[in-house]
């Protein structure tokens, strides 16, 4: 038997403990098919640092368990750096109209109006999916199932929404800044 038999063998006998072990994870279908190939790969690359101090299938669910976390790792901080200067919490309280002007704000009210408006500005589409994923925590998948569309093109417009979005706070930023130097 040749080592790429060898190899293909291997990966035939590995895939399904490794697609049972995926499933435990909160993921798409889709991020869970590229982990699937990812850590094959790894398995395959890293099959010469398996020591044989533990059964190979320990070795194997170590491997898949740090592929998925470091995924996981990934998509959180990916999450997490939607719109440069603001977290999670002021995205949960987005509102899709303009608030009315107050003149007794603080900081965080000012923030907040900053960010509606801001969201009002984007168009519908773009609008729609920031709310959905970041006020109503849908995952990118639901969000496409929804408005019938793939899983790339919400991540591709939820991608353009978070730039639009910077660059509106950014002018918003500097007019505020503007009138208080006035």
């Amino acid at each position: 038997m040749g080592e790429d038999a060898a190899l293909d063998e291997l990966i035939l006998r590995i895939r399904p403990p490794v697609q049972r072990q995926l499933l435990r994870y909160p993921l798409s279908d889709e991020d869970r098919r590229d982990l699937l190939q990812m850590t094959l790969l790894r398995v395959v690359r890293r099959l010469g640092s398996f020591r044989g101090e533990s059964s190979f299938s320990t070795w194997l669910f170590r491997v898949t368990a740090n592929e998925a976390l470091m995924l996981m790792r990934r998509l959180r901080r990916h999450r997490a750096q939607m719109v440069a200067g603001l977290d999670l919490d002021d995205l949960g309280s987005l509102t899709p109209t303009r608030p009315a002007p107050d003149e007794g704000q603080d900081a965080s009210g000012l923030r907040a109006r900053a960010l509606s408006q801001a969201l009002a500005e984007l168009p519908e589409d773009y609008r729609h999916i920031v709310l959905a994923h970041y006020h109503d925590d849908q995952g990118l998948q639901q969000i496409a199932e929804d408005l019938r569309v793939t899983e790339s093109a919400v991540r591709s417009r939820l991608h353009r929404a978070r730039s639009r979005l910077r660059a509106l706070l950014a002018v918003s930023d500097g007019a505020s800044h503007a009138g208080e130097a006035a």
